[in-house]
């Protein structure tokens, strides 16, 4: 196992627990060439919402099965990085937290998330190579948004850049629910219970 391997599993594992992860993320930081390449992964490592676990499994697990390389995986965590922390600036930036999804994004990874009447929170439904950006009636996203939405940013797409992780409970959440495209609206709990099954939570 590479010292990047090493590091990134010793990073989710601490994350999981609710533990700092700072030293960690400025040693990964520190292996990348590209300083700024490295300031993006540190920082974003470090936030307690980035999808480390996605991330492990859709890049690093891929490298290590032989369909890429840890120098890739690399590369993509660099992406990946920089994309989350555009995406998490600009929801401040252009709608605030409070009016785009119910999770306080200026709170902490331990927070308690009401989930839905049917919906487990798993990610499932989207971890995906991309979808139609087509916003709610009155919503217009930041341009780059619409490209992420479709799969086409600079990374190749296995999961949506914009579905968050909360590390402690093991759950997802969608940090543009309450403005998510209509195709994601549209997505209930038929299509859940046909496309994932287990998956949905059970009626009370």
């Amino acid at each position: 196992m590479t010292r990047f391997e090493s590091l990134i599993r010793e990073i989710a594992d601490h994350r999981q627990q609710g533990r700092p992860v700072n030293d960690l993320a400025c040693a990964i930081g520190l292996l990348y060439e590209d300083g700024l390449a490295g300031e993006m992964v540190s920082l974003a490592v470090q936030d307690p919402f980035f999808p480390l676990t996605l991330y492990l499994k859709h890049h690093l697990w891929d490298a290590r099965g032989g369909r890429g390389s840890v120098a890739r995986a690399g590369q993509d965590l660099a992406l990946l990085s920089r994309m989350f922390l555009r995406v998490r600036r600009d929801i401040d930036r252009y709608f605030g937290n409070s009016k785009v999804t119910c999770v306080d994004l200026n709170g902490t990874a331990g927070q308690e998330v009401a989930v839905g009447q049917w919906c487990s929170l798993c990610g499932e439904c989207c971890q995906l190579g991309g979808t139609i950006p087509d916003p709610p009636e009155g919503v217009r996203y930041p341009g780059y948004w619409y490209a992420y939405i479709a799969g086409d940013g600079p990374l190749v797409q296995r999961f949506c850049p914009f579905l968050f992780e909360l590390p402690p409970q093991g759950i997802f959440f969608c940090a543009i629910h309450h403005v998510k495209p209509l195709t994601c609206l549209a997505y209930g709990q038929g299509e859940c219970e046909k496309n994932h099954p287990g998956m949905a939570r059970l009626g009370d």
